[in-house]
């Protein structure tokens, strides 16, 4: 690789180019030292559940903490060659046209560029936010030994490939801070008021498919009427006159994109169809199995209870949103919902688990997640070409304060 003093007169003439990759330098692989962060990650999450069953909670709540630290590194590293990362920490120093109808990145443009490694750290935080969110659910539900292992059962999903593994921080962003409207909608845990409005209302800035994923997060509520009737009237119609407020806010720039996709553009990705997907699926359908038949629930059992219900929705919207990949109907849309979809159907997956108290039919699913981890991404980096593609796991091969946009 030239040195940065060769390389920087060209840089300073060429033109960004229009196609990725983004960065053809200042790129290198490091399979071993991503595997050894990765195994650290494993090892914090063994010693979360230990200082969980000895009810050490001062020393569970350190090892958290590193875990998320160590998450944000290992994608701060792993997503520096993503195209997404590098276009907007190229972009966001001089054109916020490229997030026009998002608000909220204009306003931390300026702080986004003095960052280490700008739009990259940016991601690995966004990540540590997706890890934290399982984490705080364990403690939530008392049942911390499991936090770690949800974590990385989130993070490496290959549900979520598009959104972690991709860079797609500003869409990964809006679908966490609507995560709380979810948790709020499907009863998996008690939201205040002021912070799950100020959690939307955040949303609302931060990406033009706002509608969409707010339709989405709040469907739990809408499986049955009935959840509607008990809603107290005079909370019901600030809420939703609220809701309706930032839904014309968004719904300009949301329409634009829609049109976009739905006649200009031909690019999605069809990470839906892979083979770890569809494993990760069956993994989780026969825990959901098992537990039926450990409990001996009836399908009136089923029906009756309302995570059940969610659960069937997200389920059979991800298995249409597959099938609208494969099929090519609308798939520049649907390739894009995959995401929100994937990450609500896990964490309703395990608040039903929660409910059983069957916590342990999570393992299947975790194996498969870690195998496809280990076998596919960390097996597969030794054989990156870092420098001639855009790809995950090509690390920065220099120091922050050494970097050239």
């Amino acid at each position: 690789m030239p040195p940065l003093d060769v390389l920087a007169p060209i840089a300073s003439i060429a033109p960004f180019p229009s196609l990725a990759p983004f960065r053809i330098d200042q790129v290198t692989a490091a399979p071993l030292g991503m595997a050894m962060l990765f195994l650290a990650q494993v090892l914090l999450a063994a010693l979360m559940s230990w200082a969980a069953w000895g009810e050490r909670l001062r020393l569970w709540n350190g090892l958290a903490l590193l875990l998320l630290a160590l998450v944000a590194l290992f994608f701060t590293l792993a997503s520096w060659g993503n195209s997404d990362t590098t276009k907007l920490s190229y972009y966001l120093a001089f054109d916020l046209s490229r997030v026009r109808g998002e608000p909220f990145w204009a306003l931390v443009a300026p702080l986004v560029i003095r960052l280490p490694y700008r739009m990259a750290l940016v991601h690995g935080l966004v990540v540590a936010g997706y890890a934290a969110a399982p984490v705080l659910l364990a403690r939530h539900w008392r049942v911390r030994a499991w936090g770690g292992w949800w974590s990385l059962l989130v993070v490496c999903s290959p549900l979520l490939r598009n959104f972690l593994q991709n860079g797609v921080s500003r869409q990964a962003l809006l679908t966490l801070l609507l995560l709380p409207l979810l948790l709020w909608a499907s009863r998996l845990a008690r939201i205040g008021r002021w912070s799950l409005g100020l959690a939307t209302g955040l949303a609302a800035t931060v990406h033009t498919s706002f509608p969409l994923t707010l339709a989405l997060a709040l469907a739990p509520r809408l499986v049955t009427a009935r959840s509607l009737l008990r809603l107290r009237w005079q909370l019901l119609l600030p809420a939703a006159a609220a809701l309706a407020l930032l839904v014309l806010l968004a719904a300009p720039q949301a329409l634009e994109k829609l049109r976009i996709y739905s006649s200009l553009e031909n690019y999605f990705p069809t990470y839906a169809l892979r083979p770890e997907v569809i494993r990760l699926q069956l993994a989780m359908a026969l825990g959901v199995v098992l537990v039926c038949w450990q409990r001996r629930l009836s399908w009136g059992q089923l029906l009756a209870c309302d995570r059940s219900r969610s659960l069937a929705v997200f389920a059979l919207l991800f298995g249409l949103l597959q099938q609208s990949v494969h099929w090519q109907l609308l798939a520049p849309i649907a390739s894009r919902l995959v995401d929100p979809v994937g990450l609500y159907l896990l964490i309703i997956w395990l608040g039903w688990l929660q409910r059983r108290r069957c916590f342990w039919a999570v393992v299947p699913a975790l194996v498969v997640t870690v195998h496809y981890w280990v076998g596919v991404r960390l097996l597969g980096s030794f054989s990156l070409d870092c420098g001639s593609n855009d790809e995950f796991l090509c690390i920065p091969d220099r120091w922050p304060w050494q970097v050239h946009y």
